[in-house]
Order: structure tokens, then C-alpha cells, then sequence
């Protein structure tokens, strides 16, 4: 008797198993295949221009003294110079004078875990905020790899062109990160106001065209609300010929 029990539970066991496999079967056969669509070739000339754009990228820590205790301000910046050495090369960057102030020493990481100090060519205890531009320069043995500092055309019209940032927001661990591509609203003055999203550590990062990745300016400030929460990304950078005019005598 216990043998056809245990025979009769064997038989359904491999019942319930084959059931099951029928039933796999059945889903497997009518599941919709999901396919990720292929990317375009703009999309796969954009990414390597990230990663091209990604080698002149630097974060920026400054450390400094108050009456009340050490603070900390960070942000990013541009390597646009290289003097090249025998083994170590002097690098020069752009960044913001708001990032430097209250110093003329400071921290630049050249990547996420490298980091070396660097000096603050042009100090400025008081500025306007067309002037907020900052050259800072400091040397390394590493091979990196300077943007092209050049004007745009006089008169070239920027409006509704698509641009976007590389910057290290919030801490190295977002070393170099891109910003969401966005539109250029308009350009007054010296001031390219435009709405890629920007936030604390982004200060000092470069501005570049999308679609040929010159950079155009360097970003200044950002818009930010109660909370610090951007209630619209209306965001301003110096336009990159107001920024060549405020350094070319230290390049």
C-alpha cells in the first residue's frame, strides 16, 4: 500500500512539473521581446563628445579662514592652458571668482582620487558680477588635456542653441558629470542665460555647443528657491569673449 502511495504521489509530482514547464513554455512564446532602441548617430557623436570634453575637467576645493571658524566652498572649472616640461607641466583653468575667494591656495582634483594644489592667478577682494572669472594654475605630472580658449564671431547669435555643462556637483564622487542638454534663452550683455541644470559644486564649470562642443562661457550662478530646490533653471554664464578679455593678461 505504501509503495502506491508513494508511486501516486511520484505521478503527480511529475504531473504538477510538467504543467509548470507547459506553462513557461506558453508565456515565453506570446511575451513581447523588448528591444532598446538603437542609438542615432548624433546620439553616439554627443557621447564620445562628453567623453572627449570629460579630460579638461577639474573640482575645485576651497578651504579658508573666517572669524568664525574654517569654511569650505566648492566648485568646478576648465583647464585652457598647458606649458608643457620634460616631466611636470604647468596647467592654467578657469573657474569663478566667487569658488577662490577668500584665498589664493587651493585644492583642484585632477580626477576623483588626485588632487594637488593650486594658486589663484588674479585675486580680487571686490568685483562685478561681469568680472566674476578666476584663472588659477598648478602642475602635475599627468598628461591632461586643455580646452581651446578662442572668441566667438562678433555678433553670432546663441538664442535657442542647445549647449550643456561638465561639472562635479555636490562631491568627487560625481567627478566630471554632464548636465542635461538645454536651450540658450538669450544672451544679454555679457551674460549667456540658459537652463541646464546646475547646482552647488557647478560654479566655475564650462559652458560648451552641443552640437560642435566649443566652450562658450563659464557659469556663474544658478537659480534656487526656498530649500535650495531650482523652481526654474534660468541660469547665467559669462560669455566666453568677456572671459578671454578678463585673463589674457595672464595667459
Amino acid at each position: 500500500m505504501k509503495k502506491v502511495k508513494h508511486l501516486f504521489i511520484l505521478v503527480i509530482g511529475l504531473l504538477l512539473l510538467t504543467s509548470c514547464v507547459a506553462v513557461d513554455e506558453y508565456i515565453e512564446q506570446y511575451k513581447p521581446i523588448a528591444y532598446a532602441p538603437e542609438l542615432t548617430l548624433e546620439e553616439v557623436s554627443f557621447i564620445d563628445l562628453i567623453q572627449e570634453k570629460k579630460k579638461s575637467g577639474i573640482s575645485i576645493n576651497n578651504l579658508y579662514a573666517t572669524d568664525t571658524g574654517n569654511k569650505t566652498r566648492r566648485g568646478s572649472g576648465v583647464i585652457v592652458k598647458k606649458e608643457e616640461g620634460t616631466l611636470i607641466h604647468r596647467y592654467y583653468a578657469l573657474t569663478t571668482q566667487w569658488v577662490v575667494e577668500n584665498t589664493i591656495t587651493l585644492t583642484v582634483n585632477i580626477s576623483p582620487t588626485e588632487n594637488v594644489v593650486a594658486v589663484v592667478l588674479n585675486p580680487k577682494l571686490n568685483y562685478d558680477k561681469d568680472e566674476d572669472i578666476a584663472l588659477i594654475s598648478f602642475t602635475s605630472n599627468k598628461n591632461l588635456t586643455p580646452i581651446t580658449l578662442e572668441p566667438l564671431i562678433e555678433d553670432t547669435n546663441l538664442d535657442s542653441l542647445e549647449i550643456f555643462s561638465i561639472a562635479t556637483p555636490i562631491s568627487n564622487g560625481y567627478f566630471n558629470y554632464p548636465t542635461n542638454p538645454a536651450i540658450i534663452m538669450g544672451v544679454f550683455d555679457n551674460r549667456i542665460v540658459h537652463g541646464t541644470n546646475l547646482n552647488i559644486g557647478t560654479l566655475g564649470s564650462p559652458l560648451y555647443l552641443k552640437e560642435t562642443g566649443q566652450l562658450i562661457g563659464i557659469n556663474v550662478s544658478y537659480s534656487t528657491v526656498a530649500g535650495g530646490r531650482p523652481e526654474v533653471l534660468i541660469n547665467e554664464a559669462i560669455h566666453i569673449n568677456q572671459v578671454i578679455e578678463l585673463v589674457k593678461g595672464y595667459l
